[in-house]
């Protein structure tokens, strides 16, 4: 008898603190939102508003001068609208009302619009809706409403400059936008919502399309004003079977152009991923091949799904680069997989991994920073700038959380499916 009771109370002490711990992260979820909002996002609730609604990637104090940052911001704007597909359907499954969540997407993605307009008149060139945009537009008039001293962003280092590359569209631009767009249509049952996506999703894919004056047809970026070659076809053909297939997830129908739908070019986007890891540094492009893949539905040989091949690729990328101290890389992207197409028949949801992700992940935010020569910086797996490019480990500053709030709620969506709820 006692031991049946010592079992007991062993397995409510358990069960105890593993509903603190569940506490504890949604708890930190909240903070991170709030903190999104006042310390990350000039938030007007006006995304015609210059700089508003588009994330930083850090602020730091130096110098005893506070400083912000942003860059590669529509990257990062394809996961923030991913946090808000996300929690809007959570919200939605919890019977919690979904106005404010629907809202603040609304404004995520007319910012996308915002930035396109106006990215032609860096180069003295006239507004336009044209798919070309720039990746920031955040200036000195934001320095009173972000509690900064300087703003630091992509367009004041090149905007109306030459070269162009600085702060207009690449296709890694996309690759997080895609993430972001395909939940939206998956989790969101908002109809203008939707139409906004396919809006941006088409016009974004459809300006890496280029005709010559001979009518030869090539993926790549040209600004529209000056005609500057941004983005060769060299960097996009090899996905454009991808890119042109993500076209048909996010917009109904395959964007193809010049010899995308050749079987020679779906060839090559099989090569890339069978072949993603034969260098040790691929980084960023790991992450363009494995998001894609995620998007698309698409895995390489050797697998029987899309979740068990990014859960293959993800074992490799961390037994290649032990240096990133990371148990799982990119460990959104499985989840994301299992929410937009469904379990595979393999499937086996490594629920320790996650929990562990989410369970160390500092309560008030990964950070790293130089104070007095003396450098802090959060413990692994939360040392890097985010868990979407590990390898950004020399970035000083407080980071976004962006990672942890993407992470979070879809970890609950597939534990709410698994309980069959969702």
């Amino acid at each position: 008898m006692k031991k049946m009771t010592f079992f007991l109370l062993l397995v409510l002490n358990v069960a105890g603190l593993w509903a603190q711990t569940a506490l504890e992260n949604e708890q930190k979820y909240t903070h991170f939102r709030e903190q999104l909002r006042n310390d990350f996002i000039y938030y007007t609730g006006d995304a015609r508003i210059k700089g508003s609604h588009l994330p930083m990637e850090w602020r730091k104090t130096q110098n005893n001068k506070e400083i912000c940052y942003w860059a590669d911001a529509i990257w990062w704007q394809g996961h923030y609208v991913a946090v808000l597909a996300t929690e809007y359907r959570l919200r939605q499954l919890h019977g919690q009302s979904t106005d404010s969540t629907l809202a603040e997407l609304k404004e995520a993605l007319e910012t996308y619009n915002r930035l396109d307009r106006n990215a032609e008149l860096c180069w003295n060139g006239d507004t336009a809706l044209n798919g070309f945009y720039l990746r920031d537009d955040a200036d000195e008039s934001l320095v009173a409403a972000m509690h900064v001293d300087v703003i630091s962003s992509d367009y004041l280092n090149n905007c109306g400059k030459l070269p162009t590359h600085g702060n207009a569209p690449s296709q890694d631009q996309a690759w997080g936008s895609y993430l972001g767009f395909a939940l939206v249509l998956k989790l969101v049952d908002d109809t203008i919502v939707q139409q906004q996506v396919t809006q941006i999703a088409s016009r974004m894919i459809r300006q890496m399309q280029f005709t010559d004056a001979d009518g030869d047809e090539s993926w790549q970026i040209i600004n529209p004003v000056n005609g500057e070659l941004i983005q060769t076809k060299g960097d996009i053909q090899w996905m454009q079977y991808a890119h042109a297939e993500a076209g048909k997830v996010l917009t109904g129908k395959r964007l193809d152009f010049g010899n995308s739908n050749q079987t020679s070019w779906k060839s090559v986007w099989d090569v890339l991923q069978n072949n993603m890891l034969i260098t040790k540094s691929g980084n960023f492009r790991w992450y363009g091949v494995m998001v894609l893949s995620t998007v698309i539905n698409e895995w390489g040989s050797g697998s029987a799904n899309c979740y068990d091949w990014l859960i293959k690729m993800s074992d490799k990328i961390v037994k290649k680069r032990p240096d990133l101290e990371q148990t799982l890389i990119f460990p959104h992207l499985p989840l994301a997989s299992i929410v937009l197409y469904g379990y595979p028949d393999s499937y086996q949801l490594n629920r320790a991994a996650y929990e562990g992700y989410l369970n160390s992940a500092p309560v008030t935010g990964a950070i790293h920073l130089l104070s007095d020569n003396i450098t802090t910086q959060s413990t692994p797996p939360w040392h890097s700038l985010s868990l979407f490019c590990p390898w950004h480990t020399a970035v000083f500053g407080r980071f976004n959380m962006l990672d942890y709030m993407l992470l979070y709620n879809l970890f609950q969506l597939v534990v709410l499916e698994d309980k069959g709820s969702f």
